[in-house]
């Protein structure tokens, strides 16, 4: 079982990062997804998280040379990670739907809302972890063809 790690959304909150960073720590995930709005808490836990870190720039990291999206491989799953801004997220989910079977990803890994939410969009499976500022994360856990998200809140 492959066991994943996602955040979004710090927006310069060291409280929830940190707290963050000790649990990924204590589960010890395959890896950790950042969605972006955040970029020097995003480079804080990649300098401390002992398993692997990417992530992508938000619309709140304007001038960073992060990439905006993320294509990997857990399993026989292809994950698109993006921030979701340019997919207008907010309004609907289509765009982002479509842009993500043509780049061939079954699993979508979203922000931007800061509304924690998992749901199939046609056949993707989309995630946001809500907003880490807000103490919000996702952990998704795959086995062979299934898929389990857990849309979770730290200290609880």
């Amino acid at each position: 079982m492959i066991r994943l790690g996602v955040i979004s959304d710090s927006h310069h909150s060291e409280h929830w990062t940190g707290l963050f960073l000790n649990r990924a720590n204590r589960e010890r995930y395959d890896a950790v997804y950042f969605l972006g709005d955040g970029e020097s808490e995003a480079k804080w836990l990649k300098r401390r998280l002992t398993m692997p870190f990417q992530y992508v720039a938000g619309n709140c990291d304007m001038f960073s040379k992060t990439p905006r999206e993320l294509l990997v491989n857990h399993g026989s799953h292809r994950i698109l990670a993006v921030h979701g801004h340019l997919f207008d997220v907010k309004w609907e989910m289509d765009t982002l739907s479509y842009y993500a079977e043509e780049r061939g990803a079954d699993i979508v890994l979203y922000g931007h809302t800061h509304n924690p939410r998992a749901e199939y969009v046609g056949p993707e499976l989309m995630v946001n972890p809500g907003a880490l500022m807000d103490g919000c994360f996702a952990e998704l856990y795959i086995d062979g063809n299934r898929v389990t998200p857990r849309l979770l809140r730290l200290g609880e």
